[in-house]
């Protein structure tokens, strides 16, 4: 990942943050906080801020594996011991649902999120169990504001979904399996880190990348 000067915003102190590589291939064990130990350089951080990730295999290859009913992960990137936020990003992941854990609710999903300053200050976008796909903002620890959304066919379980929230000044666009679903524009966050998050579902994860 390439990072430009232009596209990032420095704070004045340093995170205590995890090593990770820019796709899920091997992972130690982690707990909300531990570490996550790749085997090759790193280009940012992992911080696991909710639940347990895991290596498991699937299929031929191991992959990132969470059973934890609410699963959140946050990439935390730093230059000359400051963190970095971005203006512009286009966070996608892969995540292959195995099932859905009993009395998930109907928002339970998979979700992304851009321009994460804090947990109460961020873009998320959403693609739900039920079909729902939508984009949100969420500002001072109010409720999410709904900014788009529309109905589409409900993720199945026992193969992969792809999701990617590109943001760009003031344009936000969702895409699901490479097919742009939702935009809305919106000028309220300029910039912050990315994750992602999973609830009341059993699933790997694979390729988290950062363009």
């Amino acid at each position: 990942m390439k990072t430009s000067h232009a596209n990032v915003l420095r704070s004045s102190f340093a995170w205590s943050t995890r090593a990770i590589r820019s796709f899920f291939v091997s992972f130690l064990t982690a707990a909300s906080g531990a570490t996550l130990a790749p085997s090759s350089p790193a280009w940012g951080n992992l911080e696991v801020t909710s639940g347990c990730l895991s290596s498991k295999y699937a299929g031929t290859w191991r992959r990132g594996w969470t059973s934890t009913y609410n699963f959140r992960a946050l990439s935390r990137l730093y230059v000359d011991g400051k963190k970095v936020g971005w203006k512009t990003a286009a966070p996608s992941y892969r995540a292959h649902i195995y099932d859905w854990q009993a009395g998930a609710p109907e928002w339970t999903g998979l979700h992304v999120f851009a321009r994460y300053q804090t947990e109460n200050d961020l873009y998320v976008a959403s693609y739900r169990k039920y079909g729902l796909v939508t984009l949100k903002k969420k500002l001072g620890g109010l409720h999410h504001t709904t900014l788009a959304q529309k109905t589409l066919g409900a993720p199945a379980t026992r193969t992969w979904h792809t999701v990617k929230l590109s943001v760009s000044g003031d344009t936000l666009q969702f895409f699901v399996h490479g097919e742009l679903q939702l935009t809305a524009h919106d000028t309220s966050l300029t910039w912050g880190t990315t994750g992602l998050c999973t609830d009341y579902m059993d699933v790997y994860l694979d390729d988290w990348k950062l363009e």
